[in-house]
């Protein structure tokens, strides 16, 4: 029997779950939000309460926020299968097709071929954090999104193989990965986990996708003051962006111009002595379905 024989996969079969994502990662530069990062990222809160230290070999690069796009997606699944009472396990086996539709990807031979390079950077990526390692304590310990994974390939006849991408990834098949312990426990106990507007697919620039991820985790959901201030260079750190901090700042203050972030929006001001940027909730938005509604088809635009 071969090895993917002897696995227990869960089968994703829902359409389009809401989608979900990690409190923890939302809050804290676990993600790259500039592609082709090889520099590691160090964080130590000022507390000291939490460090991480996130590297990845050069090859590859360290994951990035749109790289994480597929654990959202294997998030949604994973969690709509147990809000359904169905059983759930470690590998998801998924149609790759259904992944990139969902995510808001087209479905051409480039955009297979960058999934497969999100999944490398996701198996490849190192984190090292004490953040929830031993699920209560916040022992240190190490961590990667993907434990393993199967994509299967397509060779030509007598095709002699040289290096991981002779072989074409066969979208036609299912692929499976093996998310993380660290993401399946976070799934399992429904806490940790929140929900997303579908709208946030849309965000194309990185620094955009992490400024709603944090306004989604931080800003208050149940209060009449529904906003939260952080100083420009409180917010520069926790992004973990290799930019100078003025153009950091610039990049903030462009965003708060355009207003384009689902549900939230951004004001920069200053108290006389720092800039501080606030992000609140605008009513003005259509918010994200509430738990156990489901919306329209992700991807159909």
């Amino acid at each position: 029997m071969s090895d993917s024989e002897q696995l227990t996969f869960f089968q994703v079969t829902a359409f389009d779950p809401p989608l979900r994502d990690s409190r923890d990662v939302m809050e804290f530069p676990f993600l790259s939000i500039q592609k082709g990062r090889r520099k590691p990222i160090e964080f130590t809160s000022p507390d000291k309460r939490v460090q991480l230290h996130i590297s990845a070999p050069e090859t590859f690069g360290i994951a990035t926020i749109w790289d994480w796009d597929l654990v959202i997606y294997l998030i949604a699944n994973l969690n709509d299968a147990l809000e359904n009472g169905h059983e759930a396990h470690k590998w998801v086996q998924f149609a790759p097709y259904d992944a990139l539709r969902y995510m808001g990807r087209g479905t051409g031979g480039k955009d297979y071929r960058e999934l497969v390079l999100a999944i490398r950077r996701l198996s490849t990526t190192n984190i090292i954090t004490n953040i929830r390692q031993d699920d209560t304590h916040g022992m240190e310990g190490r961590l990667q999104w993907v434990t393993d994974y199967r994509i299967p390939k397509r060779y030509r006849a007598n095709q002699f193989l040289t290096d991981l991408d002779d072989g074409e990834a066969d979208a036609a098949r299912p692929w499976a990965v093996e998310v993380s312990s660290w993401i399946f426990q976070s799934v399992i106990r429904g806490k940790e986990i929140l929900a997303v507007h579908p709208d946030y697919f849309q965000l194309t620039g990185g620094l955009e996708r992490w400024l709603y991820r944090l306004a989604r985790k931080a800003v208050p959901d149940r209060s009449t003051e529904a906003a939260i201030n952080f100083r420009m260079e409180t917010l520069y750190k926790r992004s973990g962006s290799t930019r100078p901090l003025r153009n950091f700042a610039g990049d903030i203050r462009r965003i708060a111009e355009r207003q384009g972030l689902p549900e939230y929006g951004v004001y920069v001001h200053s108290d006389g002595r720092s800039e501080l940027v606030t992000l609140f909730r605008d009513f003005t938005k259509p918010r994200r379905l509430p738990r156990g509604v489901r919306g329209i088809a992700h991807g159909s635009g």
